[in-house]
């Protein structure tokens, strides 16, 4: 996986409500008999920016970020979380589309998502999208969006349109050895974990740097739990200062026995979950924007965590 979303999941509602994120498709205001094929303006639902739920979550930044440098492939694949509630009087078909043909080196397959009864909900992920990896950006930074659409049939040969709309998703690949200036780089090869502690409590055996598993020779920062009886959440974390730069990011790798409640944190509130399932003892590569500030960065990673390996940990400013 190598694209990290800052929300959780759009919701659509014919149609869709939300349990936990970030665009949702509402009730339209209007009430209006809808043709058989109709029109892109001619529907029942739309697609709203709704924010975070619950109310922890940042909503600041609604976007895709991935870093394209040390990715194993040529081919990244997206992951796009998403929650259908059907609050219509009927019960309907639904598939998720492209909208308009996205830009260049981008690959988008139609996905079907089946009947979805009156009140029914289906929460699924869409991953029929991918994009050949840049080479180089060098700029530092390539900004595109993709156009989808959701539609909801009558019949289930998807030919009685009933309603559609459409959303943009947007996404920001980023090259840090081009137009970046390195304000941190963590890579533990000194024999110290560079000022990162656990956070989430004692609830550890072990926290330190390790030579067993490492993205940059030899050495990565390691936290160990040898289990326990009452459930909690750990994680890595350090204060920086980015007082006075703009554009900021964090950039790390971590690889994990256990994924369960993944997430960055900055300054207590959460801000960037993944929309996919994590792979357990697997390198990701995570890129998320930073603010202006004091920061203390909380990296969670599971509770009942077993292991977990972090290294490369950048802040990079533009």
């Amino acid at each position: 996986m190598v694209s990290f979303k800052s929300f959780l999941a759009i919701y659509f509602s014919v149609l869709v409500i939300a349990v936990a994120s970030s665009m949702v498709l509402v009730p339209a205001l209007q009430n209006h008999a809808v043709s058989t094929t109709p029109t892109v303006t001619d529907h029942h639902f739309s697609v709203h920016w709704m924010g975070f739920a619950p109310a922890d979550y940042n909503n600041s930044y609604p976007d895709y970020y991935v870093c394209i440098n040390n990715v194993k492939g040529d081919s990244l694949n997206m992951s796009i979380a998403l929650q259908i509630k059907n609050q219509e009087a009927s019960g309907y078909y639904f598939l998720i589309d492209q909208y308009q043909t996205p830009p260049a080196n981008w690959t988008i397959y139609q996905y079907i998502i089946g009947f979805i009864a009156v009140d029914g909900t289906n929460n699924f992920v869409y991953t029929n999208i991918s994009r050949t990896k840049p080479a180089s950006i060098s700029s530092g930074i390539l900004n595109e969006s993709i156009s989808l659409i959701v539609k909801a049939y009558r019949d289930s040969s998807y030919i009685d349109l009933y309603s559609q709309d459409n959303f943009t998703v947007s996404y920001h690949f980023i090259d840090r050895t081009s137009g970046w200036n390195q304000i941190r780089y963590d890579n533990f090869e000194d024999g110290t974990t560079q000022g990162w502690s656990v956070s989430g409590g004692s609830y550890y055996n072990w926290f330190g740097v390790s030579t067993a598993y490492y993205r940059s020779f030899q050495r990565s920062c390691k936290l160990y739990d040898t289990g326990s009886y009452n459930y909690f959440v750990v994680g890595y974390q350090k204060t920086f200062n980015t007082t006075g730069f703009n554009n900021c990011m964090l950039l790390f790798s971590m690889r994990s026995a256990r994924w369960d409640d993944f997430a960055i944190q900055y300054n207590g509130t959460t801000y960037f979950r993944p929309d996919a399932s994590l792979a357990a003892n697997t390198w990701y590569q995570f890129a998320a924007p930073i603010p202006s500030g004091t920061v203390n960065v909380n990296i969670l990673v599971a509770g009942w965590l077993d292991s977990a390996y972090m290294d490369d940990v950048y802040i990079i400013t533009r």
